[in-house]
């Protein structure tokens, strides 16, 4: 029982930013352009913020693993072409398969990933995971541009396109930033650091609100069967197959959870604007983005529970 007890406060305060940010649209408070806005000014400023910070002050002599990162990395890659390969295979719409690939292979790992693995070890130094993070998020996004592009424009990949959207990516720019300040010993002065801090802090409560407050379901039926399976295969069926290898290989505590959290977190929400922007089919973003949001409440809670029941976290 205390294990449920530990996964449900864990849970817990996403729910109730996501129920605050559920309310305040229904009564009306805000509008749905203001929350259009919110969510654009989060994912250019705030969560790039808190990325940077995660990463500056990160222990890298301490917590760089590059055997846990390879395995991370290449894990990544391998969800990636899977997914690529198995969706092609079925979804022939040319704005529908690149973003049921996104939906499945990208995971919301600084948002939500942080987040839990803060309220999962309170006390205990999780560096590993931000240090995860620096190399994880570049990643998702550099993939994101490359699956669009040969969507959008077939096997002829433009290269200025490509690389332009690379560079423009705020959470590349973020986690590019963080490690060169890292990596040049740059200190920040204390007058700087502690409003960015605040900044950064403001990222994860108010991106899960804007996840509430958007939540929309009236497309649920014409999208039902893509919906149920980017869903599995995004909170289901990736976390079962790459912790249950982890696992066999042996790792376990905080190296497991940064895993675990690259697995099963719920799909990035910058996914919607990257879909749009890039010529995929906007509507199906977001609904999945929405409906992994609400499903991952109990996925993330079994898993959280199951994890710990057998001492693995």
């Amino acid at each position: 029982m205390q294990v449920f007890l530990v996964s449900f406060r864990i849970i817990f305060p996403i729910l109730f930013y996501m129920a605050v940010g559920l309310l305040v649209r229904r009564t009306k408070l805000l509008s749905d352009e203001a929350f259009t806005q919110i969510n654009r000014l989060v994912f250019r400023v705030f969560l790039p913020i808190k990325l940077f910070l995660e990463i500056y002050e990160s222990d890298f002599s301490s917590t760089f693993q590059p055997g846990l990162i390879t395995f991370g990395l290449v894990s990544v890659l391998i969800i990636y072409a899977g997914t690529w390969w198995i969706v092609s295979r079925f979804e022939k719409d040319r704005r529908n398969a690149p973003t049921m690939i996104q939906t499945i292979y990208r995971s919301n790992y600084v948002l939500f990933g942080m987040s839990i693995a803060e309220s999962m070890y309170p006390d205990t130094n999780i560096s590993v995971i931000s240090v995860m993070a620096a190399f994880i998020v570049p990643l998702f996004n550099i993939l994101a541009v490359i699956l669009f592009e040969v969507y959008r424009g077939g096997e002829k990949l433009s290269v200025r396109h490509l690389l332009k959207g690379i560079a423009k990516n705020s959470l590349v720019i973020g986690s590019v930033l963080g490690l060169l300040t890292h990596g040049l010993h740059i200190e920040l002065p204390e007058m700087v650091a502690e409003p960015l801090a605040d900044l950064g802090a403001i990222a994860t409560p108010l991106a899960i609100l804007c996840v509430g407050a958007t939540l929309s379901f009236g497309a649920l039926q014409k999208y039902r069967r893509e919906l149920f399976w980017v869903t599995f295969g995004r909170l289901v069926l990736v976390p079962a197959v790459f912790v249950g290898i982890a696992v066999l290989l042996g790792v376990k505590g905080v190296e497991l959870a940064a895993l675990f959290l690259i697995y099963a977190a719920p799909t990035a929400n910058s996914s919607y604007p990257m879909a749009k922007e890039l010529g995929g089919n906007g509507e199906l973003a977001g609904l999945g983005i929405a409906v992994n949001n609400v499903v991952c409440l109990f996925t993330l809670f079994l898993w959280i529970a199951l994890l710990k029941y057998f001492a693995l976290c």
